[in-house]
């Protein structure tokens, strides 16, 4: 299940009292920690809905959407100003969230992002290796204008499907494993490279502001895109040593030349959608020289496009999902409570010891950051309470330790996708669920998630000396 599915589809699932039960006893059971300089009584009030809240997101109790807001009650009940409480909802990152949901619709919409799947496609060789390397092509060629891991899944997933099916590869083969894992992989991985490329992006940009931590377009993608990409590239050869397939591909060099001709010329929508877009990128990329707030070219953009007729007036409420910009706003909201409340402090006063002595060595505490990332992915199938989840507590530490905060968080976003179990990772839960379980089995989904966990810490071990190069450590 996507983060967007979940959003959407919670609210319609049967009430679990069990959930309920859980998340108030573990919000009454933070009422007994010991008080400190660190944790002073309205920071442990905090703490408790915060704990509450997690568990509330993470069992699905209701829709995430309405946990933010109920979150938000609490929280002005405990004697929180309302600025801050409301914070998430007037910051920089969640406008741009909000406008770039609207031009992944729009690409979506107008079918620029299927022509530019299908074009791409029709470029590479009909091979396993051609296929996949053409994926990895389509989901960094998407990720500048669709952040929505959630948007790129749904449209590469069905492409890599209608081709597995088109080749004649039989259900649950390690020919059709390979395409549709990888597939999935490079749907929702390269967006990591750029800062906006993925849902993880505005939370980033939220927790550096919180911090004033500084941050950019072009700073991020300077420490994220190369090692981001080289694991991408890994993957694709490692992914067929893992999983051979049976025989070799031969899929037909016209496979992506007839459906582009089946979507006709490029339309008006497209062009336009495909201007507001680069023109966005050319901002951000650009944003050294001019100064202006990251959300700005998002606002002109959603203009354009409503001026346009793309984004029409039933598309407001429908195009894109505000369950999950609800659910988006309290995470911004809570990562600058929690800060301003100390709540972080305390934390890192729980693991300062142990870490302290990690961050004296690079590789050994970026490889350690990695596991914990893995470990809290089996708590948060959405990824976005994991990361300042596991930020927040170690920056100031590394910061000491000569590690820069954008190199901490690279450590965390690379190990940010594991997929062993399925709803560790909601975009592989998807691919299973758009192929009706018939694209991959269960231990293959599981071999190829091993290959993945092991090549982002090796890749996070090598790029320390690049990070190095850069003077990050």
């Amino acid at each position: 299940m996507s983060t967007a599915t979940a959003t959407q589809s919670a609210a319609q699932n049967k009430f679990k009292p069990g959930g309920l039960a859980l998340a108030v006893a573990f919000g009454l059971a933070l009422h007994f920690i010991p008080l400190t300089h660190e944790l002073t009584a309205p920071a442990r009030l905090i703490l408790q809905i915060t704990g509450f809240t997690v568990v509330l997101w993470v069992f699905q109790v209701i829709n995430p959407g309405i946990v933010s807001v109920l979150m938000m009650g609490l929280m002005l009940l405990a004697g929180v100003r309302p600025p801050s409480v409301f914070s998430g909802f007037s910051s920089g990152g969640f406008w741009v969230l909000v406008c770039v949901l609207f031009y992944g619709f729009a690409m979506q919409q107008t079918g620029l992002a299927q022509r530019m799947s299908y074009y791409v496609l029709s470029l590479f060789p009909g091979t396993y290796t051609g296929v996949m390397s053409a994926f990895l092509v389509i989901g960094t060629v998407l990720a500048l204008g669709i952040p929505s891991m959630t948007v790129r899944t749904a449209i590469m997933v069905p492409i890599a499907w209608a081709l597995v099916q088109s080749v004649g590869l039989a259900p649950r083969s390690r020919g059709s494993a390979l395409i549709m894992i990888t597939c999935v992989e490079m749907a929702v991985f390269p967006g990591c490279a750029f800062l906006y490329g993925s849902l993880f992006g505005p939370v980033v940009d939220q927790l550096f502001h919180a911090r004033q931590l500084p941050i950019s377009w072009l700073s991020y993608a300077q420490v994220l895109t190369a090692p981001v990409l080289a694991i991408c590239v890994a993957l694709i050869f490692l992914n067929r040593l893992a999983l051979p397939p049976e025989a070799p591909l031969n899929v037909s060099a016209s496979f992506g030349r007839q459906r582009l001709q089946a979507l006709g010329r490029i339309s008006r929508g497209e062009w336009i959608t495909a201007a507001v877009v680069l023109a966005s990128i050319a901002f951000w990329a650009t944003d050294r020289y001019h100064h202006l707030p990251s959300f700005l070219p998002g606002m002109f953009g959603l203009s354009v496009l409503a001026l346009c007729g793309i984004v029409r007036d039933k598309d407001i409420s429908t195009g894109i999902s505000w369950p999950l910009v609800l659910f988006m706003g309290g995470v911004f909201s809570l990562a600058s409570v929690v800060q301003e409340y100390k709540v972080t402090d305390w934390l890192a006063g729980q693991v300062l010891p142990s870490v302290t002595q990690l961050a004296g060595s690079a590789l050994i505490f970026l490889v350690v950051i990695g596991l914990v990332m893995y470990l809290a992915r089996f708590l948060d199938p959405s990824g976005v309470l994991a990361i300042p989840m596991v930020f927040l507590p170690v920056v100031d530490v590394a910061a000491k330790a000569g590690i820069a905060p954008l190199v901490t968080m690279a450590a965390i976003l690379i190990t940010a996708i594991p997929f062993w179990a399925s709803y560790q990772n909601i975009w592989m839960a998807m691919g299973e669920n758009i192929t009706e379980g018939q694209g991959f089995t269960a231990g293959q989904r599981v071999r190829l998630a091993t290959v993945y966990g092991l090549t982002a810490l090796v890749a996070l071990a090598l790029a320390v000396g690049y990070w190095k190069m850069l003077g990050k450590l």
